[in-house]
């Protein structure tokens, strides 16, 4: 696509900064500014040439030089004072003072005489210059005029229409330009309805951001009859479609942008295509992987490692961490390609994704570090999504170890909120309703949990499983090891995880063989609690003992809580000697301190009636009778957390998740604390 003339309308603040490049490099050799305050100024005009930000006021101008270092010497002093008292009383100063810019960049030609040109014309000010001079040698005298008004209207910090644009008629014409270019003559693609488009798109606003978004690539990019980037446009729909989960609609408008790409050959954007594609939930069969080819997205392979993840497909670690490997690879080619779609924060999204595959295989320690990397590196209060999925694993994790307070400190903290899109606002306010529900589910607050938080949960993807013991919901696939691991805790709660011993060892073998070391772990405490039912109680004592050292290090304490009260249970079954009693004794104060730090309370009420039972038995009095009055204290707490039907707390939470709702749908992200 070849680029097309553009044309380059005059704006007031640009008479500004030609103001600072004559003070600044006329007579240069004579001023003696500071190297320090040199560089600061080069830095400014270089931000203010590109017109990468917003255009600065005149005040603005005149605070960011005031700024500056050594601002209080002789010449940088004086550059600023003039800089504050320049004006332009009439249309002739005007005039005269684009009649000077000339001695800027102009160069001599040869074998003629005259003074060498401060700026060269093709160095970037020089151009800057150049340009600003032959667009104000177009305007006609009502042009100069009305730029003159505007100007005055800039300098006093009032609004003015230079920075509007304009759409160019033949036929109602405003006459401001004398001389015209081809470029003049017609509109070209302007960046306002993309800009208009990602707001839509943030906010939520469906009629917004398709509105503009076909404004946008309707326009005329360069001269020929087709645009050739109908098939950016329909793919950037589909990405709206797929990020607010409307996937029949996002799969219709696929199709077409797949046969758009193939059709005008843009090879780039189609492998965009069949990569959104293969995002897509795939029906009754395995989703298709990614392979390493030219123009593939890495984080289209790091979304891989979710499909690999997930166990009902039966993929092993090894396979994530191969997808993460050749991530890092391709990211690499992008970045030594100079392909202008790769992000910075890009290089942080493997560090987000490691964290969760560390977690599965049982080293957690490893996963944090990854995690702090994601989190240290990126921006805080951006729309960075890999932050945030970083934030939120880290957060949920410390719910997990019982810091509750600390996991909603984290999500509640105005810099993990502030710059959040939409959709990652639905991600977010869900992951904060399931440390709630959590918290709630453990303290034994079924009340609170029924009444109180179902109403008011987020729309979004949960397993209630995790929180209630509930059948398996029949829309959901059927995994090979953490399905049948809920359905037997279910059953144990009933008294008839008998039945589920077949599908317990089947969840073990996957366990180990897929190097879920999470999930083995506590398949292995299961069984052995299953066997210590059925009077094994040595060989439940060995079995847990083998894998107790991965388990007392804490990484996760509910599962070392769980092995320390059923190893206690094995030994207690084994024998009654006053020294398996007192290791009994030992494991047993281990799990009611790990369970209260849970607040599982009705298993504390398990753990401290058996151990009174073990202090009876070993003749310990004084132990039996404390642990008996701290069994009256927990009674009572879960009576009265039982009967506790709405919490202000929870209540406090929910309301600033929701008020944070409100203001990101209404395109504002500032909250009063």
């Amino acid at each position: 696509m070849d680029a097309h003339p553009t044309d380059h309308p005059l704006q007031p603040h640009q008479v500004g900064l030609l103001v600072i490049f004559i003070l600044t490099f006329k007579d240069l050799p004579t001023k003696n500014f500071d190297s320090e305050f040199l560089l600061y100024l080069l830095r400014m005009l270089l931000d203010e040439v590109s017109e990468l930000t917003q255009p600065k006021s005149f005040r603005e101008l005149r605070d960011v030089l005031s700024a500056a270092p050594k601002s209080d010497e002789g010449d940088v002093r004086a550059l600023i004072s003039a800089f504050k008292a320049f004006k332009l009383e009439t249309t002739d100063q005007m005039i005269n003072f684009f009649s000077g810019l000339p001695m800027l960049f102009q160069e001599k030609d040869e074998g003629t005489e005259g003074p060498e040109s401060i700026l060269g014309r093709r160095s970037i000010f020089g151009f800057y210059c150049r340009r600003c001079y032959i667009s104000f040698g177009k305007l006609s005298f009502s042009g100069v005029t009305q730029f003159y008004k505007e100007f005055l209207l800039w300098i006093d910090g009032k609004p003015n229409n230079a920075y509007k644009s304009n759409h160019k008629d033949e036929l109602n014409s405003t006459d401001s330009q004398i001389f015209q270019t081809q470029g003049d003559r017609q509109n070209w693609a302007q960046p306002e309805a993309y800009a208009s488009w990602i707001k839509g798109q943030t906010i939520g606003d469906e009629t917004l951001a398709k509105e503009n978004l076909r404004s946008f690539f309707e326009q005329r990019f360069h001269e020929g009859n087709d645009s050739g980037v109908r098939q950016l446009g329909l793919l950037n729909m589909v990405r709206y479609h797929y990020i607010h989960e409307e996937y029949s609609a996002g799969r219709k408008l696929l199709s077409e942008a797949i046969h758009v790409s193939r059709n005008t050959g843009d090879k780039i954007t189609l492998q965009q295509c069949i990569s959104l594609l293969r995002r897509f939930p795939s029906v009754n069969e395995r989703p298709p992987i990614n392979e390493v080819q030219p123009n593939l997205n890495p984080l289209d392979i790091l979304y891989d490692v979710k499909k690999l993840m997930d166990d009902t497909n039966e993929q092993p670690l090894s396979a994530s961490f191969l997808k993460i490997a050749e991530s890092l690879g391709v990211f690499d080619l992008w970045c030594d390609t100079n392909m202008n779609t790769t992000r910075e924060s890009d290089q942080w999204a493997q560090h987000a994704v490691q964290a969760i595959v560390w977690n599965a295989a049982g080293c957690e320690n490893i996963g944090d570090i990854e995690a702090d990397v994601a989190v240290a590196f990126t921006s805080a209060g951006s729309s960075d999504n890999n932050r945030l999925t970083a934030l939120l694993n880290t957060a949920y994790r410390r719910a997990r170890q019982g810091n509750y307070d600390n996991a909603l400190a984290i999500l509640l903290n105005p810099a993990v909120w502030k710059g959040l899109t939409l959709p990652d606002y639905k991600i977010w306010a869900q992951e904060v309703w399931q440390v709630l529900a959590l918290r709630a589910s453990r303290r034994g607050q079924d009340r609170l949990y029924r009444d109180f938080l179902l109403p008011r949960q987020p729309p979004g993807e949960r397993n209630m499983r995790h929180y209630v013991y509930i059948p398996r919901p029949r829309s959901v696939p059927i995994g090979k090891i953490s399905d049948p691991l809920h359905e037997l805790l279910r059953l144990r709660e009933c008294e008839a995880s008998s039945i589920m011993t077949e599908q317990l060892l089947k969840s073990i073998w996957h366990s180990e063989f897929l190097f879920r070391i999470h999930h083995y772990r506590i398949a292995v405490i299961l069984l052995a609690d299953a066997g210590l039912q059925l009077g094994l109680s040595k060989s439940s004592q060995k079995m847990i003992e083998d894998i107790m050292p991965q388990i007392v290090t804490g990484n996760d304490i509910e599962i070392r809580a769980f092995a320390a009260f059923t190893v206690a249970r094995c030994i207690i079954a084994a024998g009654h000697s006053v020294s398996g009693l007192q290791h009994a004794a030992w494991w047993l104060v281990i799990a009611e301190k790990d369970y209260m730090v849970l607040q599982l309370y009705r298993s504390v009420l398990d753990v401290q009636y058996l151990l009174a039972v073990v202090y009876n038995s070993m003749g310990a009095e004084q132990e039996r009778d404390a642990s008996a009055q701290r069994f009256k204290t927990t009674q009572q707490i879960v009576e009265d957390l039982e009967a506790s039907v709405a919490d202000a707390e929870t209540g406090a939470i929910l309301d600033m998740v929701s008020r944070v709702g409100i203001l990101e749908f209404e395109g504002s992200n500032k909250l009063e604390a």
